[in-house]
């Protein structure tokens, strides 16, 4: 996971790094209303490529990680991870069960 992070963050930050160094060292003549309309463009995709990274790296998270899942019920929700608890049914039957503030499910065995 950390290498696919990893990745993820060097795809999306380097053409913002790329697109910084040239316009610091003036590589972009602006010259035409047309030349200005294509580095506003370029501007604007690597802006947004740059900001997805964020939203991307909370996604992968979320789908591979137990603890970040977690975590994240934790703070959202005000859950802790429970064990499951036996309890007993009005049939007189034992039902196990984990409740949390977001979703109740209880099992019957």
């Amino acid at each position: 996971m950390l290498i696919v992070i990893s990745i993820m963050f060097l795809v999306c930050n380097i053409p913002i790094d790329i697109y910084m160094l040239g316009y610091a060292y003036g590589t972009f003549s602006t010259d035409t209303p047309e030349e200005k309309a294509v580095q506003w463009l370029f501007w604007a995709a690597v802006h947004i490529l740059m900001c997805s990274n964020n939203s991307i790296n909370f996604f992968m998270y979320f789908a591979s990680g137990r603890k970040f899942r977690a975590a994240f019920l934790n703070t959202f929700c005000g859950v802790q991870p429970k064990k499951p608890v036996t309890q007993k049914t009005p049939s007189g039957t034992a039902a196990r069960g984990v409740q949390n503030a977001c979703v109740t499910t209880i099992t019957q065995q």
